[in-house]
């Protein structure tokens, strides 16, 4: 009778509750917190029957307690993220056109056609990884580590025939593109090692370093050390939040000491190149190579594009409408970054502050590394500018990381973070009180005999 009771008080409670994805593991816990008070009604010396109906009875109203979950536990849309990226697209497409005008550019048509498509294939990758359950990535320990894999090795997909000529955009799309997904499974990766020792933030700094590889048999450093950069980014946030066992300095240096040490040495190896010394050189004084890579950096200075590239689109656009462009590129990533990150860290989730971190990351590294090259103060190659720059596969790439921070935004009330194992014991309080409707629900803490 009393199992009957709770079955019909769980059925009301689940009826109040809108949102089917968190219908089942929310009766599941409310099921779980019934059971333990039962078994302390039952410690007193009640029967199993009657611990179980006062157990029940002790929860108050299944539709007021239905309710109050329902409240708490809504899908949080990102409505104005979502409309920002679409404006964002309205705005890459007009500045292409405007860019094509004032450079003259006669395959203008056929460029502009080209990113038509690929825009509505991004609104569709965004929109179908909004709605999915990115907790998927890691309730199964080897599931990070196989889309890991498949993105690091991404370039075996690459026909022979095309293996022929290195240079094909096949071949190096295929190289450079999937490693900007990768902090992604990365921080997957972090959630499955929750309470792990330094041992473990050592071996993860080092697979961040190592995982963008094929970006460098491109080569292009900048992709390597935007994929490198945005996972170093996302270990040592889960350090700072207490993620890793151990004292946070000694995890944080873990994590650090791989990309020193890789610093160091390829610093050591760029200063023993003559060829790196001149490029440096040139970089920080254009005038000691005025015809060679100083032309090209004195000039992007200067406000003068000499060539249509799909890399320049703000350079082009300021040569037609000024260089208060470069500063207004400048203030918006700046401020949709501050409310982002804002955003993120009031997330009750660890683990999706680390998941939106990592789609985050390589999006504010590509278009702060846009906007130098533009500039002319970035040595080295440039990604794209999100959203604005010519570019479809780039451009899927930065839909797809768009769709992950959205789905973990709209998620954000039913994620919970796993328990990890630990040497110390958890002090916990004597008694809980949680608001619900008009009363509260109270959680009392007991030894057991």
């Amino acid at each position: 009778m009393a199992r009957e009771q709770l079955n019909e008080y769980l059925e009301a409670v689940g009826a109040q509750i809108r949102w089917k994805r968190a219908r089942r593991p929310l009766l599941r816990e409310l099921s779980d917190h019934i059971a333990d008070q039962a078994a302390a009604f039952e410690a007193e010396g009640q029967s199993p029957g009657e611990a179980l109906a006062a157990a029940v009875a002790e929860m108050g109203e299944p539709e007021a307690v239905g309710r109050e979950l329902d409240r708490l536990h809504r899908p949080r849309s990102c409505w104005r993220l979502a409309l920002t990226v679409a404006v964002l697209l309205g705005v890459g497409l007009t500045l292409q056109l405007l860019a094509c005008q004032v450079t003259g550019d006669s395959a203008s048509d056929y460029y502009f056609r080209r990113q038509a498509v690929g825009l509505v294939l991004a609104v569709g990758v965004l929109v179908c990884l909004w709605f999915s359950d990115y907790t998927l990535l890691f309730r199964r320990r080897w599931v990070p580590t196989a889309a890991m894999a498949v993105l690091c090795l991404s370039f075996l997909l690459i026909p022979s025939t095309w293996l022929r000529d290195w240079w094909t955009l096949p071949v190096y799309y295929l190289l450079v593109y999937p490693v900007l997904l990768l902090p992604v499974p990365f921080a997957a990766l972090l959630v499955t090692l929750r309470g792990k020792g330094p041992l473990a933030v050592l071996l993860c700094g080092i697979a961040a370093l190592a995982l963008p590889f094929t970006a460098l048999l491109a080569p292009h450093l900048t992709a390597w050390l935007v994929s490198a950069g945005s996972m170093l980014v996302v270990l040592l946030t889960a350090v700072r939040l207490g993620w890793f066992r151990g004292k946070r300095r000694w995890n944080a240096l873990a994590a650090l000491g791989p990309a020193l040490t890789a610093a160091l040495g390829m610093g050591y190896q760029l200063a023993r190149s003559d060829y790196a010394q001149m490029r440096m050189a040139a970089f920080w004084n254009p005038a000691l190579d005025p015809f060679g890579y100083g032309w090209w950096y004195a000039h992007l200075r200067a406000g003068e594009v000499t060539y249509t590239s799909p890399d320049l689109l703000l350079a082009e656009v300021s040569q037609g409408l000024g260089r208060w462009v470069f500063w207004a590129a400048a203030a918006g990533i700046i401020l949709l970054a501050a409310l982002l990150l804002r955003r993120i860290f009031r997330l009750r989730s660890r683990t999706g502050k680390l998941t939106a971190l990592a789609a985050l990351c390589p999006l504010l590294f590509q278009a702060a590394i846009y906007w130098l090259y533009n500039l002319g103060w970035w040595p080295s190659g440039a990604l794209s500018l999100p959203f604005l720059s010519y570019g479809v596969t780039f451009l899927l790439v930065d839909a797809a990381l768009a769709g992950v921070l959205l789905s973990v935004f709209r998620m954000d009330a039913l994620v919970r973070d796993a328990v990890a194992a630990s040497a110390r014991p958890v002090s916990l309080p004597e008694a809980l009180n949680i608001p619900l409707g008009r009363g509260s629900l109270h959680i009392e803490y007991r030894k057991k005999a």
